[in-house]
């Protein structure tokens, strides 16, 4: 994705992204270690879901990586998903919301999983959503509140 000069602020969850990368390597390599180091038969099955767990975390955390960008007369998100009429939602890309077409936002939670997603209510009802990381949600929801009263 491109950014323009003008860009206010850039959010991406670049860096909780290694550091979730880095926590299952770690984990990974503790259970590889168990693995080897003992003959119980329920270890090897523990650390066989185990591994099966984290790299199954690991790709939903590469995947949902995005980059948002404040402009002064825009919002810009990365891997942004539109609810279609049939009440589905379907991947959009990279989309640039007008802040005057923003209605407001609201954060839900996908059960048993890393992040969150921040749903952009529009003024003519189209929803846009995309998703966070858990440890930026909150951050990131207050700093579009105040951006979106600002320059609306």
């Amino acid at each position: 994705m491109a950014i323009r000069d003008n860009a206010i602020k850039v959010y991406k969850d670049t860096a909780w992204v290694w550091l979730g990368v880095f926590f299952f390597i770690a984990m990974e390599a503790t259970f590889i270690y168990l693995l080897f180091a003992s003959n119980d038969i329920w270890l090897y099955v523990v650390s066989v879901v185990a591994i099966f767990l984290i790299m199954t975390y690991f790709f939903e955390i590469k995947r949902n990586r995005n980059t948002i960008v404040v402009y002064p007369n825009s919002l810009q998100i990365e891997h942004a998903q539109k609810m279609k009429d049939t009440f589905e939602w379907e991947d959009v890309g990279t989309v640039e919301i007008q802040w005057p077409q923003i209605k407001q936002f609201s954060v839900e939670l996908k059960r048993g999983s890393y992040y969150y997603t921040i749903l952009v209510e529009m003024q003519e009802g189209k929803n846009y959503r995309f998703t966070v990381f858990e440890p930026t949600k909150f951050f990131l929801k207050q700093q579009l509140k105040r951006y979106h009263k600002q320059y609306k």
